[in-house]
């Protein structure tokens, strides 16, 4: 069946890219795709028409073109053969169907950007359901395309000469802007520092625009009137006193300098080295002002540098110290608590006890001065709250300080760095001791709660509270309200940047007059992962032979205790030596099965003694300890990991040392020891 819709031949009206595509249409004539071709030659005779579109239940289906009609019903008995075929037999291969919605451009590039062999035929246009809306000549859209590219031409030409406007207005701004700075420039616009001239009371009269950029403020315009009304109210009266001494002192006298704070918008407070001096011809102050507060924390920052060296100097060399006398304490009453007798057993569980209690805090020490890199584990967040509490004792004493401490029974599991979160709990403690400074009863709670959320920690304190316009800046770097010896600014800010790193978040609520709370919150432990435990106490093994190991340690109590530790738990045969140099002299006179070393050693130390080992004995690097009160800098401790060398923190208990020398003494002896040939 076909659709009789004659084709309207009025051009279309716009030629612009919002040109509907409806208007391009030059016939609507449709026909049947099971319509014989003999009908569908006669309806081409008829209406005058190169292109049909074929049809299917109403939908376009393809495009049927008079030139491949007339080529096969003309040919040598192609009427007689094909004359009653269906008109689909002669659809063209490519037909370019595209949906009412599609932009002009968009529908041209596919049109014009046709092979040669389908450039000419229609375009058919359809609606959404696939319904035929018309076909369009490649003639109109090559018209279309003609009047677009005339409308960009004009464009452009508006384009230029609008750019060729605005460059000469551009041109004018710029000549009169060089001509304002060739005077600003012969005033004071080169100056580095910002400069203003104050009258007597302190309102500024004039500036450079560098005094502008320092306080934030752009154009002079927008200068507080007064230079001290970016100054809070001491700051002010200080600076007022400092202006009056220059008026008094003349135009004969030395300008002189102070520092003030300055609050700078969007930055916060600034320090600003302050140099006035009194100008008698105009009867002004001239005033110079220079932003030192990166100088200044660079200085403090360098000082805070160099007390950490000192401090991580002085706190390893302690902790060594400590650590080897720990050694032998912890290593005989543990051996003494494996003898018979109730109170001996009982007494010698109490110098354990206390000796270990020793050695955490040494660890804690180490770790706050020099905390190992982020290295987030199963942690019970309840021990270390205790262990931070318990470097605080003193401080909490000090200050007679009521200390109340919440938590919920049993372990609080959380994936945690524990010395970077001790360093969060007492800076948030060290911050609740100073705000309740001078209560009448200073108290501090800390409480730990656990949800299907995580893990909340929450330090509270009675003090004074935060004042309401600070209470969104105290996370801020260098924002602190405390005088410069008693604080940097950095404190909440490091906090802060720790409990993200753990994935949680740090928040603050306050009354002021009241107190303050922090909350700590912490992401939940996902799945079930269990919090190390501590080692079982070992069980002596019997050997079919006794194992050698050479002990190597400058103290002579803790080769002892070494050895009878060894003795003890392996039956081993244990030879001693003061340092490397020694114990290569024992290996040239030797075999051994285990080589235990301290790191820190005169002579030769550990570390070299290794290095001569790896070298020489390359099977006895294999059966190689490490024992050490405190190993040193973090490249040596690096360089020690990627050895491979299993290193034993000092002091240690004897399931410590069966658990690293064990397994080592108990392998078996696939190969003769080497004898040394020195």
């Amino acid at each position: 069946m076909v659709i009789q819709e004659f084709p309207s031949e009025r051009p279309p009206a716009l030629r612009t890219e919002t040109t509907p595509l409806t208007s391009l249409v030059h016939h609507r004539w449709t026909a049947d795709h099971e319509q014989p071709l003999e009908e569908l030659e006669k309806e081409f005779r008829d209406r005058a028409v190169d292109y049909v579109a074929l049809v299917r239940e109403g939908r376009v289906i393809g495009v049927c073109s008079l030139s491949r009609l007339g080529a096969l019903l003309g040919s040598r008995f192609g009427f007689s053969l094909y004359a009653t075929s269906p008109a689909h037999h002669v659809q063209i291969a490519h037909p370019l169907i595209i949906g009412e919605n599609t932009p002009v451009r968009a529908m041209l590039d596919l049109a014009l950007g046709r092979p040669p062999g389908e450039f000419r035929e229609d375009v058919v246009l359809v609606d959404s359901e696939g319904k035929l809306i018309g076909l369009i000549p490649v003639e109109r859209l090559a018209h279309l395309q003609t009047a677009l590219v005339a409308e960009q031409l004009a464009s452009l030409e508006s384009q230029h000469e609008t750019l060729r406007q605005q460059n000469l207005d551009l041109f004018q701004a710029n000549h009169a802007l060089r001509q304002a700075q060739g005077v600003n420039q012969g005033l004071f616009g080169a100056s580095p520092l910002g400069i203003a001239l104050l009258d007597q009371t302190g309102l500024i009269q004039a500036t450079n625009p560098r005094l502008g950029e320092l306080l934030n403020a752009g154009a002079a315009a927008n200068l507080h009137p007064a230079l001290g009304g970016w100054m809070g109210e001491r700051e002010r009266l200080r600076f007022e006193a400092f202006l009056h001494a220059r008026v008094l002192a003349g135009a004969g006298a030395e300008p002189a300098t102070e520092e003030f704070t300055l609050t700078v918008p969007r930055r916060g407070p600034r320090l600003f080295r302050c140099c006035a001096g009194w100008i008698q011809a105009t009867g002004q102050i001239s005033v110079s002002l220079e932003d030192i507060t990166e100088q200044r924390g660079l200085e403090r920052n360098a000082q805070r540098q160099e007390k950490q060296r000192l401090l991580d100097t002085l706190v390893g060399g302690i902790a060594h110290e400590l650590n080897n006398k720990l050694t032998p304490i912890l290593g005989l009453a543990e051996l003494l608590s494996h003898e018979s007798g109730s109170d001996l057993v009982r007494h010698a569980n109490l110098i354990s006890r206390s000796a270990q209690e020793a050695s955490r805090i040494i660890r804690q020490l180490l770790q706050l001065s020099k905390p190992d890199q982020f290295q987030a584990v199963p942690v019970d967040l309840g021990t270390v709250v205790e262990e931070s509490l318990l470097m605080l004792k003193f401080q909490l004493r000090e200050q007679q300080c009521e200390l109340l401490v919440n938590r919920a029974v049993g372990p609080l599991a959380a994936r945690a760095d524990a010395a970077q979160i001790k360093q969060v709990i007492i800076n948030l403690v060290l911050n609740a001791l100073d705000a309740v400074a001078g209560r009448p009863r200073p108290t501090i709670e800390v409480s730990l709660s656990q949800s299907s959320d995580g893990l909340t920690l929450t330090v509270a304190d009675n003090g004074a509270g935060i004042p309401p316009e600070n209470l969104g800046r105290i996370f801020d770097p260098f924002f602190t309200t405390k005088p410069p010896d008693r604080g940097t600014g950095l404190g909440l800010s490091i906090c802060q940047s720790i409990v993200r790193l753990h994935g949680g978040e740090i928040t603050v609520e306050s009354q002021f007059g009241f107190g303050t709370s922090f909350l700590v919150a912490l992401p939940p432990l996902s799945g079930a992962v269990a919090i190390p435990a501590a080692p079982d106490q070992p069980t002596a093994r019997a050997t079919a032979a006794p194992r050698r190991v050479l002990m190597v340690d400058d103290e002579e109590v803790v080769r002892l205790v070494v050895q009878e530790m060894l003795v003890a738990q392996f039956a081993c045969e244990v030879d001693q030596a003061r340092h490397g140099a020694e114990a290569l002299e024992r290996l040239a006179t030797g075999a051994y099965d285990l080589i235990i070393s301290d790191i820190r050693m005169p002579v030769m130390n550990g570390t070299d003694f290794f290095r001569r080992i790896r070298a020489e004995f390359p099977e006895l690097a294999e059966r190689f300890v490490f024992i050490t009160g405190h190993p040193g800098e973090q490249a040596l401790q690096d360089e020690i990991a990627l050895w491979g060398v299993p290193v034993i923190a000092k002091p240690f208990t004897l399931p410590r040392l069966a658990e690293i020398c064990g397994p080592l003494l108990q392998q078996p002896d696939e190969r003769n020891l080497m004898r040394s040939t020195l």
